[in-house]
């Protein structure tokens, strides 16, 4: 999956500059990053994708992408600062409602996913 989210970037010449992870829902609930998303089943987080890329350092833009109707539509994006997270763990925080609400991930375990990459 990761080849192919590469070479579709490079194909469309949108590269980020530090770098692209995509992930399916499924694998991040299964590492108990993602705790929900928000009008859907963990049955259905496999037709979920969920992409993690940086143009800025120290700035991380999620996207969504839902592929449950074999038609790929695209949840807004957020940033999330490295700053925020950081200082979010600092306090004790166990989780953050990304997307308006819309989705719920572990602090600490997102902040170890995006420093693995």
């Amino acid at each position: 999956q990761q080849y192919f989210h590469l070479r579709d970037l490079q194909k469309s010449r949108k590269n980020p500059q530090f770098g692209s992870s995509k992930y399916s829902a499924k694998d991040l609930y299964e590492k108990g990053i993602l705790l929900s998303i928000d009008q859907f089943s963990p049955r259905q987080f496999d037709k979920i994708d969920i992409t993690i890329s940086s143009n800025k350092p120290s700035i991380f833009t999620m996207k969504v992408f839902n592929n449950t109707l074999g038609i790929t539509n695209h949840i807004p994006s957020t940033d999330l600062r490295m700053e925020d997270l950081l200082q979010a763990q600092f306090e004790n925080q166990a989780s953050l409602s990304l997307f308006d609400g819309l989705a719920k991930v572990n602090i600490r375990l997102l902040l170890y996913q995006i420093n693995q990459k």
